[in-house]
Formats: structure tokens, C-alpha cells, sequence
């Protein structure tokens, strides 16, 4: 009966993945169609989408750590993890 239970709440848990893609694919794809949106934004903005449609978003493109959800929704188009963001900052 646990298997039961753990292969629904799998099931749960992958709905609630997909419906948080669809959710950040609408929020880059704002973004993109933002009038005030700057060429380096654009070309991140592209980035990451072609990273969602390669099964690749959401993995920093350095260290290839999940990047939190709540991370991805203030800054949906930037796909490097807190700690490597921070670290390409101080040695800048």
C-alpha cells in the first residue's frame, strides 16, 4: 500500500513541476516581449528558454545545482545558482 501512496505523491510532485514550468515559461516569454528589454537581456531570455525546451532549466549552467523556484521567478532568465552568481561577482 506505501508504493501506492509514494507513486501518487510522485505523480503530485511532477504535476506541480510541469505547472511551475508552464508558470516561468510565461513569465520569460514577458520578458522577451518587454519593449524595454536590452539586447543582453534578450539574449539571456532566449538562453533560458532554449535551456527549457533541452530539459536543462532550472540547473545552474556552472556547478548544475538546482536553482530554487522562488530564485527563478524574481529573475526567470538567469540561470546560474546563488553561490555562483556571488562568486563570479567577487571575482569581477
Amino acid at each position: 500500500m506505501a508504493e501506492i501512496g509514494s507513486a501518487r505523491r510522485l505523480m503530485e510532485d511532477y504535476q506541480r513541476h510541469i505547472v511551475q514550468l508552464a508558470e516561468l515559461r510565461v513569465l520569460l516569454e514577458e520578458r522577451l516581449g518587454a519593449a524595454d528589454a536590452g539586447l543582453d537581456d534578450i539574449a539571456e531570455i532566449e538562453a533560458a528558454i532554449e535551456r527549457m525546451d533541452r530539459g536543462l532549466y532550472g540547473t545552474c549552467r556552472r556547478c548544475e545545482a538546482f536553482i530554487p523556484v522562488v530564485q527563478l521567478r524574481l529573475a526567470p532568465h538567469k540561470q546560474e545558482c546563488a553561490a555562483c552568481r556571488e562568486r563570479m561577482r567577487m571575482s569581477a
